[in-house]
């Protein structure tokens, strides 16, 4: 177990090798990205541990203006034409245990997707 003094001693050590340039705040961040993405990069779909904040950061993201207008119809167009075709609603299967998703919302648009309607733009309420 590491003890306060070893842990104040590493603080001090990457303030050190931060000033000194031996460690630079970008390498830092792509170091943190890369470790974020190995641990939450994945969706699996609803019985994973994570899914529920995946779900979260997923409306935080779009409430934020990740997705474009267009984009989000499209995606609602996937939704709809899963539906109709019998798809699961509720998140992606695995059915090969690969882990990699196999569904009708993966690759190029289709054209049922560009033929769809866009969703109707909100109203301006002033």
């Amino acid at each position: 177990m590491t003890s306060k003094r070893d842990a104040i001693l590493a603080a001090l050590s990457l303030v050190e090798n931060l000033d000194t340039g031996k460690i630079k705040p970008a390498e830092l961040d792509a170091e943190l990205v890369s470790a974020c993405r190995a641990l939450f990069g994945q969706v699996v779909g609803d019985g994973d541990a994570l899914w529920s904040l995946h779900t979260d950061v997923c409306r935080q993201a779009i409430a934020l203006g990740a997705l474009t207008a267009d984009e989000l119809s499209e995606w609602v167009a996937v939704l709809r034409q899963r539906q109709r075709a019998g798809e699961p609603f509720s998140g992606p299967t695995l059915p090969d245990g690969t882990g990699e998703p196999d569904s009708s919302g993966s690759g190029p648009h289709s054209p049922e997707i560009a033929a769809s309607e866009p969703l109707p733009e909100p109203e301006d309420d002033t």
